[in-house]
């Protein structure tokens, strides 16, 4: 552990143990100290900041001039998070201050690309200087790259430093407090009295509160403490003769027995390869070791990553006609979301060809100025301009391969503009473009001959196709969706309720279109018998549905009355036979579950157990056989017999949960729409309700009720055992009506004034009455 603890401490106790070249380290200490940048952003105007480089921590922070601190800045960005970063004004932020961006040469300009996934952030910078912002630009592009290669104990170093210094008082120190939330944030368990007692070994002023030194090893402890190491490798005992330390020539046996690695066959190259990973110059000895601490963060970090690090570089032969490799390619390409109502991004193209993909879609519509627009048609997904797109495609195409390019055009565009996007691309692309027929060839070209060419994947049309057939028009309407200038959703503040709906519009040359309300699922079939449910209230929490089994049938959370209640709704579904179940939330065992079934028109009950195996919960009913799931577990057993000493079952159908609401006074089960509203007409109270089965499609429900003197209805969909309204989940109609007596469906409207049927029979019977003594 002492060891650990000075590989932390020397690994940042000089610059030179950080792996800097000369040169690089001038640059980085400049940057370290900040210069003087203005920041462009979506939200604000542009702003000047003072920008920074963070060593210890590995991020880049800004500030307001002169107070950028360890503890004072107004946002920080990981290095690790980097993907990219790119000279120029190619960014929302610099295109959202148009007026301020143009005073400032595109050379003074860098973006940088941050975030995970697909879908990424970006920092918007000018710099007073072309120099300065070269400066930026080498530094950050290099410190990304030393990150990303970083030794993995110098990776939790920058971790641990990051935690300390978002934790720590203007003493330089943190408390037992300060540590649990820390903990609880990370979703490390260990008990309160266990972490008092390593928090004091560690507090050895017994002062209450600790440094960063202290932090590093109390951190080291519990890991080495609270994890017996074959927990984590379960073969540790044959690396490691004492359990302290694993040897080189352990090493090497691992190597070569555990990951068949050929380098452990050669002592000098394992024996430098755990010092180049140790970057300690107090271990650079003849026969260098681990510690098991170090052994384990060996297991875990990059250097024993499975994928072989050669194979970034293109190896194999590339001069086989194209249609012999399979290709890396994107769909709807242009998209940073949804496939409905995401954003379209010339970005997006610029993200897929640098991250390596040589196949990217471009759906082609009819712009209204004679040129096409690039989006997903009859959506509301954003528009782009195509000259934009094959502008960006140019200018990233061979950023990270030389290899070729396919565009993949979906082609929706009359035979005007497809002409000017063929003008177009020979405008851009140029020499670039696969132009000429191949002629005399009886196989394709081979990517090698094809470097850094551009090929067309585009559908011909049919002989004799007229340019009129190429166009969908609308006679009865002005509005087209593929020529309007824009579209999408826009909110308006309703009179009444005075709350903000959204509205799909369409916006054309020289009108306004807009919906009553917006529908998200518009472009679907669906019943007309109700209204969208997207402007009613949902709750903040739902059901806690990340599991599988919440949705499906046969699991029926924690019955009231437990064992008792099971065996009742068992018993009423016995005449499905032997192997009917159902699954149920432990009454004894918190935490557990229980399978409750028929076997010879008997009910039985087994309990569900789990454990936690390496920081995974298991479920089993006999330990020989664990599920990652309940939802597995059960699966398994609908097709593979429960075999005991006693007997052996397969389970068969599910018990569907009880349909409690139709004992409920507000469940009309004949009423249709058209009565419900005549009886809300009647009821001129706000909140006034009833419940019905939906008329045109099973699985559905549909509140029917009054809000600001209007009748309006909400569908609910009936998934497996769970009722879902505007994406809010519960676990019986009768918890959604409940949840909705308490807080507001509509507006600030709550269902208040249950209509019953018996209302309804009184209502009908003074109505006949009333008619009878009219005609007397």
């Amino acid at each position: 552990m002492a060891e650990m603890f000075n590989l932390f401490n020397g690994v940042f106790s000089s610059s030179s143990c950080f792996g800097y070249i000369p040169e690089m380290e001038q640059v980085i200490s400049q940057l370290e100290r900040g210069t003087l940048v203005t920041k462009f952003s979506w939200r604000k105007k542009a702003e000047r900041k003072t920008l920074a480089i963070r060593r210890e921590t590995r991020q880049i922070i800004w500030a307001r001039p002169s107070t950028v601190t360890k503890l004072q800045h107004d946002g920080a960005i990981d290095w690790g998070e980097i993907k990219e970063v790119r000279l120029g004004k190619i960014s929302k932020d610099f295109e959202k201050w148009p007026e301020d961006a143009k005073k400032i040469e595109n050379s003074k300009c860098f973006v940088v690309f941050y975030g995970s996934e697909f879908k990424l952030r970006v920092l918007s910078i000018a710099a007073l200087s072309e120099a300065e912002c070269d400066l930026w630009i080498r530094g950050l592009r290099y410190l990304v790259k030393d990150t990303i290669n970083a030794p993995y104990p110098l990776q939790v170093q920058a971790w641990l430093r990051r935690e300390f210094y978002a934790m720590e008082s203007p003493r330089e120190t943190i408390n037992l407090k300060d540590i649990k939330c820390f903990l609880s944030r990370i979703n490390y368990k260990i008990p309160t009295n266990k972490l008092r007692e390593i928090f004091n070994e560690v507090d050895t002023r017994k002062r209450g509160e600790i440094g960063f030194d202290d932090f590093t090893v109390l951190y080291q402890k519990l890991i080495a403490d609270e994890n017996n190491p074959s927990e984590l490798f379960d073969k540790i005992l044959q690396y490691s003769s004492n359990l302290k330390t694993v040897s080189l020539q352990e090493v090497e046996s691992f190597l070569t027995n555990e990951q068949n690695d050929t380098l452990g066959k050669d002592d000098r190259t394992v024996s430098q390869f755990i010092c180049n990973f140790l970057k300690d110059p107090h271990r650079e000895i003849q026969e260098p070791y681990f510690t098991i601490p170090e052994f384990l963060d060996f297991l875990f970090s990059k250097q024993n990553d499975l994928w072989d690090l050669t194979k970034d570089e293109v190896y194999q032969d590339m001069t086989k006609p194209l249609s012999h490799y399979w290709i890396s390619s994107s769909h709807n390409t242009y998209l940073t979301g949804d496939q409905f109502s995401s954003e379209s991004s010339v970005e997006a193209y610029a993200r897929a060809l640098r991250m390596g993909c040589r196949c990217i879609e471009l759906d082609c519509w009819d712009g209204p100025d004679g040129m096409p627009f690039i989006y997903h048609g009859h959506t509301l997904t954003t528009k782009i301009k195509f000259m934009d797109v094959i502008k960006t495609i140019k200018e990233n195409a061979f950023v990270t391969s030389h290899y070729p390019v396919i565009l993949s055009i979906e082609q929706y565009c009359s035979l005007p503009q497809q002409r000017k996007m063929a003008l177009a691309m020979q405008e851009v692309f140029g020499e670039m473009l696969v132009v000429p027929p191949i002629e005399g060839e009886t196989k394709l070209p081979s990517p090698y001959s094809l470097r850094h060419k551009i090929i067309l994947k585009h559908k011909k049309l049919p002989e004799g196709q007229e340019e009129s057939a190429m166009l969908i028009k609308n006679e009865s309407s002005d509005i087209d969706i593929r020529s309007s200038v824009r579209n999408g959703l826009m909110y308006l503040e309703d009179p009444v309720d005075k709350e903000w709906e959204p509205h799909f519009f369409v916006l054309t040359q020289n009108k306004l279109f807009y919906t009553n309300s917006y529908k998200p699922d518009q472009g679907s079939e669906r019943s007309e018998d109700e209204e969208d449910s997207g402007s009613f209230q949902r709750p903040k929490s739902n059901v806690p549905n990340e599991e599988l089994h919440f949705s499906e049938k046969w699991f029926h959370g924690r019955l009231p009355r437990g064992r008792i209640e099971a065996e009742q709704l068992l018993k009423s579904y016995a005449h499905l036979g032997d192997g009917t179940f159902l699954v149920r939330a432990s009454v004894t065992f918190v935490g557990d579950y229980c399978l409750s079934f028929l076997r010879n028109g008997q009910v039985n009950h087994c309990r569900i157990y789990s454990k936690q195996d390496r920081q995974q919960t298991k479920y089993y009913l006999i330990i020989a056989r664990c599920f990652d799931s309940l939802y597995s577990l059960i699966t398994h057993y609908r097709t593979s017999p429960l075999v005991t000493p006693s007997f052996s079952i397969v389970l068969q159908e599910p018990v569907p949960q009880p349909n409690l609401h139709e004992t409920k006074e507000w469940y009309h089960k004949n009423t249709s729409k058209s009565q419900a509203e005549e009886i809300l007409k009647r009821i001129k109270t706000d909140g006034a309700f009833l419940v019905r089965p939906s008329e045109n499609e099973t699985n559905f429900y549909t509140i029917s009720f009054r809000a600001y003197k209007q009748i309006k209805h909400c569908r609910i969909k009936l998934e497996g055992r769970l009722y879902i309204i505007a994406n809010a989940e519960f676990e019986s109609l009768v918890d959604l009506i409940n949840y909705y007596e308490n807080h507001p469906l509509y507006g600030k409207v709550k269902l208040s004034h249950i209509i019953s049927e018996e209302m309804v029979k009184k209502m009908n019977t003074d109505i006949s009455l009333v008619y009878i003594t009219e005609l007397t």
